[in-house]
């Protein structure tokens, strides 16, 4: 059984509220695909109860949906654990909405399941949410399979952001959820404080030095494959994910939990 790396990132953010709040820790899952690389559902929930997480947010493909089949059990079964004592916020990457595409009322069992469990679906909607006195707004961005292509993909604008999701909502910290990494550009025009994406696997095999090699697109060395990036104030951070599909392999690349600290960039510390 192999070990899941668990990457953490510090965000700092200038609330307007005049006493600080204590720090907002997130974790974020991605790319799930229904199984844990080398590992399992219950160490992949130890390890977030050990965190003392204060929400969990999906940025996509918790499911498996490739060719003529589907799986949902794993997913379905770690969420709604989640859910029991914490937020979870989730959005749909591409093999969601391919499954809501192709088998609309088994995609419908699947998401009524998690509304059971009390997850949040968000279909390019927002969420006010409030944490530890930290005001904060989390959207979903639910592209359709135009974006997704590989040499014929759909070009991504700040307009059509608006038009699925409106714009962003000021004196609030405004996180993203968006599965394709691809429009980070997009995103941060948009006005996203910080943007949480996944779905290049990490580049699958990693290099030292060049990083993530292929996409499952596939793309040779794609862009924006994992870890912090940053834009002017926005920044987005992309997971290499936590399972796997079609080829199962992952070189130099073990699934990855990622935890997210937003500090209150008002607070001194004593």
């Amino acid at each position: 059984m192999g070990k899941i790396r668990q990457s953490r990132y510090q965000i700092q953010y200038r609330s307007r509220a005049k006493e600080p709040s204590e720090p907002v820790r997130i974790a974020v899952l991605a790319d799930l695909h229904n199984r844990v690389y080398r590992s399992d559902v219950p160490s992949l929930l130890r390890m977030i109860r050990k965190m003392r997480c204060d929400a969990v947010l999906s940025a996509g493909d918790l499911v498996l949906m490739k060719g003529g089949h589907f799986r949902t059990d794993q997913a379905v079964s770690l969420v709604s654990e989640l859910a029991r004592s914490l937020p979870v916020y989730v959005t749909n990457g591409n093999h969601e909405t391919r499954m809501a595409r192709r088998y609309p009322a088994e995609y419908l069992r699947y998401e009524q399941k998690l509304h059971e469990a009390g997850v949040v679906c968000l279909h390019n909607e927002s969420a006010d949410v409030r944490l530890k006195g930290m005001e904060l707004t989390i959207t979903g961005l639910e592209l359709d399979y135009r974006y997704f292509r590989n040499r014929y993909h759909k070009n991504l604008s700040v307009e059509e952001i608006c038009r699925l999701v409106g714009t962003r909502r000021e004196g609030r910290f405004q996180i993203l959820l968006a599965h394709h990494p691809k429009y980070f550009p997009a995103y941060a025009g948009w006005g996203a404080d910080l943007t949480l994406s996944g779905h290049l696997h990490g580049g699958i095999a990693r290099l030292p030095m060049l990083g993530g090699v292929i996409s499952p697109d596939p793309e040779l060395f794609p862009h924006y494959e994992h870890g912090l990036y940053e834009s002017g104030t926005s920044k987005m951070i992309v997971s290499a994910g936590l399972g796997t599909h079609t080829v199962n392999l992952r070189v130099n690349n073990p699934a990855e939990l990622v935890i997210v600290e937003i500090k209150n960039g008002n607070r001194t510390e004593t």
